[in-house]
């Protein structure tokens, strides 16, 4: 089956699949036990790998795949030329007279005209294109979802270690607390204070680490994996995403989608359609030739018949009436969608500013300004200058600022995948996968 339009890198899909999709096919298999890309042998997880995985592992991609190969095959069957036919007729068989009547050998073919053929290839043609535009859609909507999925994890599992940091610092807060009722210097409704603040962090604690666990089988849920990653991932959320401008995305967007390719496919599909329409009110002429031999005359002679419809009622009216509406509705369409990507891109483009603003400022001003407060309360607890719950105050108030960091990060990441899906135009899993090297988790 020609796969011209496959790259490389999703070969795999169909040297892994493609068996066991025909055994199922066949009802030779029930599909209980699929197999899944293993990732043993990896170090650490990268954003990459993961979509790498995902993609190998994605039934709904293969399915668009193979969606694609049975577009080719009609393509092929639009343009085939109907078969002639071999036809034998008898006439004034068994006479009285004891000798046979004639015999017709006759080679039948059918003759299109008005181009139908090309016509219909055309048609065929556009609907291989769209299926094309639906893969690369697919694909990109995997690449998106397992991206969300993979920073999820990231900051759910550095949430859970800020909300450690939380829970120790309630602590420490509580037992400096009631050390200093015990000693007179605080009363019972500090140490009960407190307490509240303590069981309060306890319970985000809880509710965080359910959280991390839960996003990490997301995670795996994506990549088609039915077991839990236990894998670092080693792609650094710190490290911002590279988008172009708002007008390139927008110009990316128009260009690439594969939702306004599939509307301008749709139009022109439509206007081959309408085209095919008009050729088949020209109607076909049928010839016919062959030889006849006449037994009671002894002699043998050749018949030639030439048959053309009349199109006097039916010239294909309605259907070419229709397929014009089908036309004009199709070129409505297309604007709409790309109206409908243009608002998109605006809500998505306005989440990822939002986010970028406040990751770069909490990176360049809460977060030094948070840790400077820290040190010099810390400083002056050193000289006797405040007390021992000012300084774990200070610490708290560093760790939310990092939790805050880390929730901003997330949103960024989030966003521009949705961007990447709307634009369509970088995909880095595409390429070759480095040489194996030992992974480090790197975290925000």
């Amino acid at each position: 089956m020609d796969r011209t339009w496959d790259d490389s890198t999703y070969q795999a899909i169909r040297d892994r699949y493609g068996e066991k999709d025909r055994r199922i096919a066949d009802d030779s298999d029930d599909g209980s036990a699929w197999p899944s890309t293993s990732i043993h042998s990896l170090d650490a997880l990268s954003v990459e790998d993961a979509i790498r995985i995902a993609i190998v592992n994605n039934p709904r991609l293969r399915s668009a795949g193979y969606r694609v190969d049975a577009a080719t095959g009609r393509v092929t069957q639009a343009g085939l030329y109907p078969n002639p036919a071999f036809v034998f007729e008898g006439e004034g068989l068994g006479s009285d007279a004891g000798r046979g009547g004639d015999t017709i050998y006759k080679l039948e073919q059918e003759i299109v005209l008005g181009g139908k053929l090309d016509r219909a290839r055309d048609v065929a043609e556009a609907d291989r294109l769209a299926a094309q535009a639906a893969f690369v859609a697919e694909e990109f909507a995997v690449a998106s979802r397992v991206t969300r999925a993979y920073f999820d994890a990231l900051a759910s599992a550095e949430g859970l270690a800020r909300r450690q940091d939380l829970a120790d610092l309630a602590n420490q807060l509580l037992e400096a607390a009631s050390a200093q009722v015990d000693a007179g210097a605080a009363t019972e409704p500090d140490r009960l204070r407190a307490e509240v603040v303590a069981e309060q962090a306890q319970i985000e604690l809880e509710a965080a680490r359910l959280d991390a666990d839960a996003s990490r089988r997301t995670l795996a849920s994506v990549m088609g994996l039915e077991e839990t990653i236990d894998l670092p991932l080693s792609t650094s959320a710190i490290e911002l995403p590279q988008l172009p401008d708002r007008e390139g995305l927008v110009a990316a967007v128009l260009e690439a989608n594969s939702r306004v390719s599939l509307a301008r496919i749709a139009l022109e599909r439509a206007r081959a359609a309408h085209a095919l329409a008009r050729s088949e009110g020209v109607p076909n002429l049928f010839a016919a030739i062959g030889p006849r031999y006449s037994d009671p005359e002894n002699e043998t002679t050749l018949d030639l018949s030439v048959g053309i419809g009349i199109p006097l009622f039916d010239r294909n009216q309605g259907e070419i009436r229709a397929a014009m509406a089908e036309r004009l509705s199709a070129a409505a369409e297309l604007r709409s969608v790309q109206l409908d990507l243009l608002a998109e891109v605006s809500d998505a483009w306005a989440a990822y500013q939002a986010a970028l603003m406040a990751a770069t400022r909490f990176r360049e001003q809460l977060l030094p300004k948070a840790d400077r407060t820290l040190e010099l309360t810390r400083q002056a607890y050193e000289r006797g200058k405040t007390d021992y719950l000012r300084l774990l105050d200070a610490q708290q108030v560093v760790v939310e600022s990092r939790i805050a960091y880390v929730d901003a990060l997330r949103r960024l990441h989030e966003a521009a995948a949705l961007l990447r899906e709307l634009a369509q135009t970088d995909a880095p899993w595409r390429e070759p996968r480095p040489a194996d090297s030992p992974g480090d988790e790197v975290t925000p």
